[in-house]
């Protein structure tokens, strides 16, 4: 039989809410404590535990006896279970530790943590260990300590999460739990646009989050400013980073990681990682900040451009212990979901175009890419003019749809005028819209994008970007910004 639940006195319950008040230990090192119970030695009252809906669901449906036991109820045949939530109080944890005082009841109870979903199922990671094994025999009280740092994937997903479950099997008690977690001392990130301050989940606007400034390309080292790569020749990329995000106060501290690079073709969507080739990669120490504005660039040989052509590049600071993703990456997702949710990657997709009377037209492939493996996915294709001068006033925009892509759309959409079968003309100085354009399941097509304008004798830039709309596997049914390009273009007797 089951003991009785005792009432939690008010004075009882104003010492238990204090305790569940949040501690910190200074700017410079954020650290929070999460409490659940008095540490009385099991004595009465009993203090209420806080499980989830989704935590009691799975015990309902895989135990006998529905609920939780409370802190400091003894007896056999209940679990013990609690949630702690509200994690990232401390900003982005980089380390934890779980102290819990159990009364070891059965010889085959165990401690276990859980990240268990609104539907009742345990995610990934999970951990657990028989309380004998952890050091509290049968019918001993005993204090356990977990590094949850030590356990893998646990700090990850604290962070995505925000809360962690503790569970006791099945026939012991539970006295007190505290939950320590521990910011990161540094927060490196790299801009995804011009003002961009590291935020996560971050935004954008015209500039596109897929047109990072931290990100530029040299066909000789130490150019300035950023170039397209040449084939047949070592290239070199340049990546700021800046060690002076918001999920670290500053001074912040040195930060060890690795910077890795990828390519891609040039185009909209892009699925991680299928669709990206490693360039190579770098071992970095990232100084230390005390001013917004500090940054280190570091470069990386890039020795092999596959073909002539022009390649979307993907940055990622991988740090797991001192500045880890703040959510993960899914094998397959997309890519500017990723992007937007994780200061730690930047995105390129930047082409150069220097338009003169040697050279008066200029194309580039882009590729539209459907995002959905099993089906069919709509697609938008526009032409933005991110501000100032629009490109029309002095040249011309024209897009040739393969033929598939050509075949598979209606017509539809705003600010062009078909030039012939498969060739449209932007005719709107604000830009153009293609709407209605149908993808093969898990398949690409190419669009090829040209410029053309007549050099004239006074030198003018100007802003073109072209980017993709269409389903992807978290928004089926409803198109979202997927992924562009940004083409700056150089108008004028010598190109430049």
């Amino acid at each position: 039989m089951l003991p009785p639940l005792h009432q939690l006195p008010f004075r009882a319950a104003l010492k238990l809410l204090a305790l569940l008040v949040v501690s910190w230990t200074g700017l410079a090192h954020a650290q929070v404590t999460f409490t659940g119970g008095i540490s009385d030695n099991f004595a009465a009252p009993t203090e209420p535990v806080s499980p989830s809906a989704g935590l009691l669901t799975w015990i309902a449906n895989n135990y006998a006896y529905a609920g939780s036991r409370a802190y400091d109820q003894t007896g056999s045949d209940r679990y013990f279970a609690t949630t702690f939530t509200g994690l990232r109080r401390a900003g982005t944890i980089c380390g934890g530790s779980l102290r819990i005082t159990v009364r070891n009841g059965d010889a085959n109870d165990s401690l276990n943590l859980w990240f268990t979903n609104s539907a009742g199922q345990i995610g990934s990671p999970s951990w657990g260990s028989s309380l004998a094994s952890l050091g509290v025999p049968v019918n001993a009280t005993g204090t356990i300590g977990v590094n949850l740092a030590s356990l893998p994937g646990f700090i990850a997903a604290i962070n995505t999460n925000g809360f962690l479950d503790v569970v006791v099997q099945d026939d012991s008690a539970v006295d007190f739990i505290s939950l320590t977690l521990t910011g990161c001392k540094t927060d490196v990130y790299m801009k995804d646009n011009p003002s961009d301050i590291g935020a996560e989940p971050g935004t954008y606007g015209a500039s596109g989050i897929w047109s990072s400034p931290d990100i530029r390309v040299c066909q000789t080292a130490g150019c300035s400013g950023t170039q397209n790569p040449e084939f047949g020749q070592t290239n070199y990329i340049y990546v700021k980073l800046r060690n002076t995000g918001p999920n670290a106060p500053l001074p912040s501290a040195p930060a060890t990681g690795t910077l890795h690079l990828y390519r891609t073709m040039s185009g909209g969507g892009s699925t991680w990682i299928s669709d990206w080739v490693y360039i190579g990669s770098v071992n970095v120490t990232v100084p230390g900040a005390t001013n917004v504005n500090d940054f280190i660039e570091v470069m990386v040989p890039w020795t092999s451009v596959p073909a002539p052509g022009h390649y979307c590049l993907l940055a990622r600071w991988d740090s797991p212990t001192s500045d880890p993703m703040t959510f993960p990456e899914l094998i397959p997702s997309n890519t500017v979901d990723n992007t937007i949710r994780n200061n730690n990657i930047a995105w390129r997709n930047v082409n150069v175009v220097n338009l003169s009377p040697l050279r008066p037209v200029e194309a580039f492939d882009f590729r539209v890419r459907n995002l959905l493996k099993d089906r069919v996915s709509m697609a938008d294709l526009q032409v933005r003019i991110p501000g100032g001068a629009s490109f029309i006033s002095r040249g011309q925009v024209l897009l040739h749809l393969e033929p598939k892509l050509w075949q598979s759309w209606g017509r539809k959409g705003e600010g062009f005028e078909i030039v012939s079968d498969g060739v449209v003309r932007l005719v709107n100085p604000g830009g153009a819209r293609l709407t209605g354009l149908q993808l093969a399941p898990d398949g690409s097509q190419i669009v090829k994008v040209s410029f053309g304008a007549d050099a004239g004798n006074a030198a003018e830039k100007f802003e073109v970007q072209v980017v993709q709309y269409s389903e992807t596997a978290e928004a089926q049914g409803r198109i979202t910004e997927v992924g562009g390009v940004t083409y700056q273009i150089t108008v004028g007797p010598d190109g430049k």
